[in-house]
């Protein structure tokens, strides 16, 4: 059996006094090394600051962050088009956040500290450094470290959760994003049925799961989720002709959150004035954390326009195919 622990690379901090002397550990945190010690990366891309945002430019993509908004990933752009959506199609749930699992710890809404107030910033070399306040509920501190690989095309999200409070707490890593309707998502299916109230909107082909969004099957009542297992570590959402493929560590069935999923998806609600937005999101290992200690979790974006004659179908195994080499 994998060492989880170790593998996330547990590490200790003294918090003597650490509800008093917030402001020390954040810059404590600062300076120190992130999830693990590397030589600086020179293919890193240059990040610039426009207007308090972060910016990443690898060729044709650009990866923005506010460290206003709780170090969200804003935008997400290829030739100029965004991704991801923005604050006008939902003021509050728009671009990509991170979250503590599991939901039922916290219920609604989540963490400001973590979601959606300030983080601190610094650069190290090429990397972005953002910092958290301390979450008043879990009393962890959210570290996020993201960089662009011009070699690779390919953009890294290093998380880090710390535990300042006094007492051993159990958590698992969320990333939610949101994209677009009328796109296409889909997965390797791993060993768990999925479940939730899109379902009818969903198909298996060859051992790959497929969500097609579909207005029309959006349920009335209930939820609109999926809640799946996942396999091999990666996760695409297709819309028109551009596909976001998330990497990560995958996550067995025992590992995971009570009553979450590894991969989830959700569909919000549709009306005459809102064209509403799909979340596309994956959770890491459930982990106990004790006091002092840490874990990290990382994601490895790619942006990328289809081939030509690659059809976003579900079923299309030419479509897999290409995902699971962009990936290796």
């Amino acid at each position: 059996m994998q060492n989880w622990p170790q593998m996330y690379q547990m590490t200790g901090i003294n918090l003597s006094g650490a509800r008093h002397i917030q402001i020390f550990l954040v810059v404590c945190l600062l300076l120190m090394p992130f999830c693990e010690i590397r030589a600086q990366d020179e293919s890193n891309a240059i990040p610039e600051k426009i207007n308090g945002r972060y910016r990443i430019s690898v060729g044709n993509k650009v990866m923005e962050i506010d460290p206003a908004r709780g170090a969200r990933i804003t935008s997400f752009l290829i030739d100029g088009v965004n991704f991801l959506t923005d604050s006008t199609i939902n003021d509050f749930n728009w671009g990509s956040t991170f979250w503590l699992s599991p939901q039922s710890d916290w219920h609604w809404p989540p963490s400001a500290a973590i979601d959606n107030r300030p983080y601190a910033v610094a650069l190290t070399g090429n990397v972005i450094k953002l910092i958290s306040s301390i979450d008043p509920l879990s009393g962890c501190v959210v570290s996020k470290e993201i960089s662009g690989n011009i070699g690779s095309g390919s953009f890294l999200i290093k998380y880090r959760v710390t535990n300042f409070s006094g007492k051993t707490t159990k958590l698992a890593p969320w990333e939610v994003t949101r994209v677009k309707t009328n796109g296409l998502a889909f997965f390797p299916v791993g060993k768990n049925k999925a479940r939730g109230g899109l379902l009818a909107s969903t198909s298996v082909h060859d051992g790959i799961f497929w969500y097609l969004y579909q207005k029309e099957k959006l349920p009335v009542k209930g939820d609109r989720q999926i809640y799946a297992d996942g396999a091999e570590g990666w996760l695409a959402q297709v819309n028109k002709d551009v596909v976001l493929i998330k990497k990560f560590r995958d996550v067995s069935p025992e590992m995971t959150a009570p009553k979450e999923g590894e991969v989830e998806l959700f569909a919000s609600e549709v009306t005459k004035t809102n064209q509403g937005y799909v979340e596309i999101e994956h959770q890491g290992p459930y982990l106990e954390l004790l006091p002092g200690k840490s874990f990290c979790w990382e994601t490895t974006w790619l942006l990328a326009r289809l081939p030509a004659g690659i059809k976003p179908i579900p079923g299309n195994s030419a479509l897999v195919k290409w995902v699971r080499q962009a990936v290796q």
